[in-house]
């Protein structure tokens, strides 16, 4: 399954989000498609796929003393397009 995470932090915890980047190890399990920051500062954007609960809570739970995370499944429109089309 697709999850896109937003990471959002205050100001005051760029350095510390600086040292998690450099320490960040992807636990197996996850495969990260794509990734972007936001240019004006305080935001992350990340794609990545797993099935494995585990995997996932790996991935967060480090960041939750840094930064607010809001991550949530997702789907490409056309695919949704298509599911939602069976169940008429």
């Amino acid at each position: 399954m697709l999850f896109m995470a937003i990471s959002t932090w205050k100001p005051e915890n760029r350095d510390d989000i600086m040292e998690h980047f450099k320490e960040l190890k992807v636990p197996s399990g996850i495969t990260i498609k794509n990734q972007w920051v936001d240019l004006t500062g305080g935001r992350y954007f990340i794609l990545f796929e797993t099935d494995d609960p585990e995997s996932y809570g790996a991935f967060n739970l480090p960041w939750s003393d840094v930064c607010e995370i809001d991550c949530v499944p997702v789907m490409e429109s056309a695919e949704f397009m298509k599911l939602m089309n069976k169940h008429q």
